[in-house]
């Protein structure tokens, strides 16, 4: 029904109507979202008490009205737009004519419906006029919404390569001979260049491991408790130090990655081998080794037992060592991250069953969920990745919103088996 003035008889011009800028109907998520900026004049408010614009989203049968807007032109007729929904309450959109501002944007959202696909963004221009003259003006449609099939393009998250690593050590034991009160290190000097080899090929064989990263090399150098412990501590430091010398020379690592230590004489190499032997007197010989007595006069006393010419040919030979032990970082397999990464990368190949195995026996922690929920996406299983992606969003990642978001819409489509299926 059109506004008619009965005094004048005329027919507002379309001036007088609201317009809009930037009126759009948007779906996010489970949700319709409404945003318009509405452009309003004094010239509504010509010859009338009041004036009301309402958006409304409508199919035609089903209606859900949004908040009005209420103007007035003057103080006095603000209870007529009591009949629309006015009370006067803090956040109402009513303005009197002397402060009517020149735009005012409407943001709600309301909940989604099947009906709304399709439905049309309307604004229902009503007003009050005098003399008991009042009604519908116009009906303006100002937006649409069409349901769009859903579009997936997947992202492969990076995994955090710290998280997919773990600390794994590899050791052994090289005996490395030097003449007698020398600590000049000759590698082919008796059976040296099998046992340093020993040495460089674990740390080869590290280096060459898949994206292994070696953080130290220790290497621990021992003299046998056999002569003066000065002696001793003067040959276990130089021979140590002339194997830590020769280790670093062949390879190009960073500054205290390799490392030396020396112990003056192995007593605790000494004491394994006597404990384990049937000697019939090796409680005696324990017994001084577990004393309180000072190295040398524990050496002295141990070569007054029997047995000892036994231990000296078949066990102290055996205790002048180099012990090295090699601490690097490997992929861990059993990390989620691990396995959320591999499975990304077979996606990426289109190996879709091999990615989900992977998949399977992960965490269910958000990045885990997340892949999930691509993998689904992927495989256009829509209801699955809305799972998975919901997961991951609650879970902590922020960027898995859009994706549930987008992917939920499946369960509201119409015609979703053509839709969805695209």
């Amino acid at each position: 029904m059109k506004r008619v003035l009965l005094v004048l008889s005329i027919i507002l011009p379309l001036s007088a109507f609201a317009q809009t800028q930037k009126a759009s109907l948007t779906r996010v998520g489970d949700e319709m979202k409404v945003e318009a900026d509405i452009q309003l004049t004094q010239d509504m408010l010509k010859g009338i008490k009041a004036f009301i614009l309402t958006p409304q989203i409508t199919d035609g049968e089903n209606v859900v009205k949004l908040s009005p807007i209420g103007m007035y032109s003057k103080d006095k007729f603000y209870p007529n737009l009591s009949a629309y929904g006015f009370e006067g309450k803090e956040g109402e959109k009513a303005y009197a004519k002397k402060d009517l501002p020149t735009v005012v944007s409407v943001n709600e959202s309301v909940p989604y419906s099947r009906w709304m696909d399709g439905a049309r963004l309307e604004l229902v221009h009503e007003y009050e006029g005098c003399c008991g003259d009042s009604g519908v003006e116009e009906v303006d449609e100002i937006a649409k919404y069409v349901e769009k099939c859903i579009e997936f393009t997947p992202t492969f998250r990076p995994m955090d390569p710290e998280k997919m690593k773990k600390v794994e050590t590899l050791t052994g034991e090289a005996i490395i001979d030097f003449p007698v009160n020398s600590v000049t290190l000759n590698d082919t000097y008796h059976n040296n260049t099998e046992e340093l080899g020993k040495i460089t090929n674990s740390i080869d064989q590290v280096k060459s491991a898949d994206k292994a990263e070696i953080l130290s090399v220790l290497l621990l150098g021992t003299a046998s408790p056999e002569g003066r412990y000065s002696v001793n501590e003067r040959l276990s430091e130089g021979r140590t130090k002339a194997v830590y010398d020769y280790v670093v020379a062949k390879y190009d690592f960073p500054d205290g990655i390799i490392k030396c230590e020396s112990e003056p004489e192995n007593w605790a190499g000494l004491r394994k081998y006597i404990d384990e032997s049937s000697f019939k007197n090796k409680d005696a010989m324990l017994s001084i080794i577990d004393g309180s007595l000072e190295p040398d006069a524990k050496e002295a006393k141990l070569r007054n037992s029997a047995n000892w010419g036994t231990v000296r040919k078949k066990c102290l030979p055996y205790l002048r060592t180099t012990t090295y032990t090699i601490s690097y970082k490997t992929i861990n397999y059993e990390a989620t991250e691990t396995k959320v990464d591999l499975a990304y990368a077979e996606m990426q190949k289109g190996n879709y069953e091999k990615a989900a195995q992977y998949l399977a026996t992960a965490d269910e922690d958000a990045e885990a969920e997340f892949a999930r929920g691509t993998l689904a996406g992927i495989n256009k299983d829509w209801r699955s990745a809305t799972y998975h992606f919901k997961n991951a969003y609650e879970g902590g990642i922020e960027e898995a919103r859009a994706y549930y978001e987008e992917v939920s819409r499946y369960q509201y489509m119409n015609n979703c088996d053509k839709c969805c299926n695209n």
